[in-house]
């Protein structure tokens, strides 16, 4: 267990951006969290627990409290049938270098989520998903320590009311993630639904084992969204847009092209990235140095000056004129850390 001081949160997160953190507490293992847990109790502060910081907006005064940084390490395998296997992950291990251990031993079911910044444990928080896939179809089970005690309980993906963006992880404050398992498949086939996999599958790129299809997600992620080594961001700052089926064909009718996908019997997602783009032409949207990505305006870029308060102004600007054009009052997935 290693304990810093003042350490800035810029250093921290994916977006660049924030204060210091009075403490930050990096863990290899269950008895380290136990230990910065005390640590913060002890103190009377305030802690919060960061993966890769790749969803984060830091405040620009800083986290007067005790950040718990997971670097639980390891990737080991587990044979389950005859045509699949588990991979048990650290919660520290990046997540796309679990994709790409996946590809590696020929193993499908993450593939289409390759490339997204963040760590392993992080995942199960967000569900994370990406081109038709979610974590939630591969995710088996979880260590994680509960707020209340110093026990790990394994909990099933079950148990964790996994939904779009959304988690009891996320809805249920304390848990800190130890390791995930993931349950893959030998005998796997490529999903290429989505429109950017099926052209290029139809212009003759080979796409037919795992490690084909996580190289054309990550060249097709790496058109859409920021360099990370240039640019401040945490990707998608919004979730898209759940509503009654009903309204969303009356948007569909208002504004002819809209994407809709069905989400379940009553409800349909909408595209927020359209809506940004072809009904509000709010592509490259600023606020002082914070500004919509001209490729992809969903995504909140960070540029040379700004400040987490930019970024907000900017959230609240994009939300109000969306409502006032549509009626839709849309959710953020970056989680606020102040």
């Amino acid at each position: 267990m290693t304990t810093r001081e003042h350490v800035p949160l810029r250093t921290l997160t994916t977006f660049r951006l924030g204060g210091d953190a009075r403490f930050v507490i990096d863990c290899e293992n269950e008895a380290d969290v136990y230990a910065a847990r005390a640590f913060a109790k002890e103190r009377g502060l305030p802690s919060y627990v960061l993966g890769g910081g790749s969803n984060v907006l830091a405040a620009d005064d800083g986290y007067a409290g005790v950040i718990i940084r997971m670097n639980v390490p390891g990737i080991a395998e587990e044979a389950v049938a005859e045509d699949a296997a588990r991979l048990i992950a650290g919660a520290g291990v990046s997540w796309d270098t679990l994709v790409a251990e996946a590809a590696r031993r020929g193993l499908w079911g993450v593939e289409n989520l390759a490339g997204i910044p963040g760590t392993a444990g992080a995942a199960p928080v967000q569900n994370i998903g990406a081109y038709g896939t979610e974590l939630s179809g591969s995710l088996e089970w979880i260590d994680a320590v509960p707020a209340d005690a110093d026990r790990v309980e394994r909990l099933a993906a079950a148990e964790l009311a996994l939904a779009y963006r959304d988690s009891r992880l996320k809805r249920e404050k304390g848990w800190i993630v130890l390791r995930i398992a993931l349950r893959l498949r030998r005998d796997g086939a490529p999903m290429l639904a989505y429109r950017d996999l099926a052209s290029r599958k139809e212009a003759g790129e080979p796409l037919r084992t795992p490690a084909e299809v996580g190289r054309a997600v990550r060249e097709i992620r790496a058109g859409k969204f920021p360099d990370l080594s240039v640019s401040g961001t945490a990707g998608s700052f919004f979730k898209n847009p759940v509503i009654r089926s009903a309204e969303a064909k009356a948007l569909a009718e208002r504004y002819p092209g809209l994407p809709v996908y069905p989400a379940d019997e009553e409800t349909s997602k909408v595209s927020l990235a359209w809506i940004l783009d072809c009904v509000l032409d709010a592509r490259g949207l600023s606020v002082g140095g914070a500004r919509l990505f001209e490729r992809q305006p969903i995504v909140i870029v960070a540029g040379d000056g700004a400040t987490a308060k930019d970024v907000e102004l900017l959230a609240e600007t994009v939300a109000r004129r969306v409502e006032e054009a549509t009626g839709i009052s849309i959710e953020r997935e970056v989680r606020t850390l102040a």
